[in-house]
């Protein structure tokens, strides 16, 4: 499994530190410019791409414990969970969450995401 690096020399896409997996922000921007889209596309792209980078690790959605979110306008809260839960096989062993209402986002983007993974044994 070949590990996806960043674009920018100033942050890495994922560290690993032990059994713990931690993934930086992300967002629905590709090559420094925003991806157009509602916030359930915004959300599709941001997810996609954080797959990709669990998956380059050995990882899945089903490893992360922890998620911060984060919204530019809280009323889209309930459209990104409807498209966020989708990605999480287990309904049962979710990770922890916070939701934040952030109103100044880079580029305006509509969501921005960082993860803790879990790759030991529970």
């Amino acid at each position: 499994m070949a590990k996806i690096s960043s674009p920018e020399p100033f942050y890495s896409l994922s560290r690993r530190a032990g059994d713990l997996l931690y993934l930086s922000g992300f967002g629905p921007v590709e090559n420094g410019e925003l991806v157009a889209g509602d916030i359930q596309e915004q959300t599709i792209f941001t997810m996609d791409a954080m797959v990709k980078v669990l998956e380059s690790e050995g990882a899945t959605f089903d490893d992360v414990v922890r998620v911060n979110v984060f919204l530019l306008d809280m009323a889209d809260r309930d459209r990104f969970n409807s498209t966020y839960m989708t990605y999480f096989k287990n309904k049962e062993r979710m990770p922890t969450r916070r939701l934040v209402g952030a109103g100044d986002m880079f580029k305006r983007i509509l969501v921005e995401i960082d993860a803790i993974a879990y790759l030991g044994k529970d």
